[in-house]
């Protein structure tokens, strides 16, 4: 028996000592321009809100559900899982998302917009 406990012990303590015990993932925060990925994933200088020579392309295809994006300060790009049509009024705006990186796409739990100097939090309707 204190064979056993000895074991035990010395499992939890590789466990630990290794990371393998499940800690609660942390959010991130990450800066940059909130673009349409399915523009910006065809041409990427395609960023702002106007696309060949359409204006507020960008706005436009957000509200019928495309996906949205933010593209870094250093040109990373990265899908965002949120609603779409309620931040299509920001495309091509500065953004700070607060959120986890899954499989290359950030699950949004806050987004913010930068309006007179300032972050702004917007609304997002939830998601099913």
């Amino acid at each position: 028996m204190r064979i056993v406990r000895i074991l035990v012990a010395l499992a939890l303590s590789a466990a630990v000592l290794g990371g393998g015990l499940a800690r609660a993932e942390e959010n991130q925060v990450w800066t940059g321009s909130l673009v349409d990925a399915s523009c910006y994933l065809t041409d990427n200088t395609q960023s702002g809100n106007e696309h060949m020579g359409m204006k507020e392309c960008g706005m436009a295809c957000l509200k019928m559900g495309r996906p949205a994006g933010i593209l870094t300060s250093d040109k990373k790009f990265f899908v965002l899982i949120a609603p779409s049509p309620d931040v299509a009024d920001y495309v091509g705006q500065p953004i700070r998302i607060t959120g986890k990186l899954r499989n290359g796409s950030m699950l949004v739990d806050k987004f913010e917009v930068k309006k007179s100097g300032s972050w702004v939090a917007i609304k997002l309707s939830a998601m099913m």
